[in-house]
């Protein structure tokens, strides 16, 4: 008899997959971004470091199968839920970008969403 991967060893691969696909977000909105507005190296660097580089390691925190990782999921996926509505948000009301735009904003909005949904279950199941 095989023995049956646990749910939540499912959940953990789920929650990191989403992870990339936020990435993978992140990689396509980067050629979007205006070239007018220079921001101070220093400032690049954070940014870059919060949209390429958390993702990816949380989705690698997911993969250790600990039970916290459910909660830094939860949280990552809440500030990237909150600054997914504020640029859409500011998008829509400006009217300048272009449809793609939106529309990757509106996956990464979604994906976020299912970040909270899924870690916060996980949270919940015992064991």
């Amino acid at each position: 008899m095989t023995e049956r991967p646990s749910s939540r060893t499912q959940t953990h691969h789920i929650l990191a997959v989403i992870c990339f696909g936020l990435f993978t977000g992140a990689m396509a909105l980067n050629g979007f971004q205006a070239t007018e507005a220079e921001e101070p190296p220093t400032q690049s660097v954070i940014w870059n470091t919060f949209q390429f580089g958390m993702p990816l390691l949380i989705g690698a925190i997911c993969l250790t199968g600990q039970r916290w990782a459910f909660m830094t999921a939860v949280i990552f996926g809440t500030i990237g839920l909150a600054l997914d509505i504020a640029t859409l948000a500011q998008s829509i009301t400006d009217g300048k970008d272009q449809v793609e735009f939106l529309l990757i904003i509106s996956t990464t909005a979604v994906l976020n969403v299912l970040l909270i949904v899924i870690g916060g279950r996980g949270i919940l199941q015992p064991g």
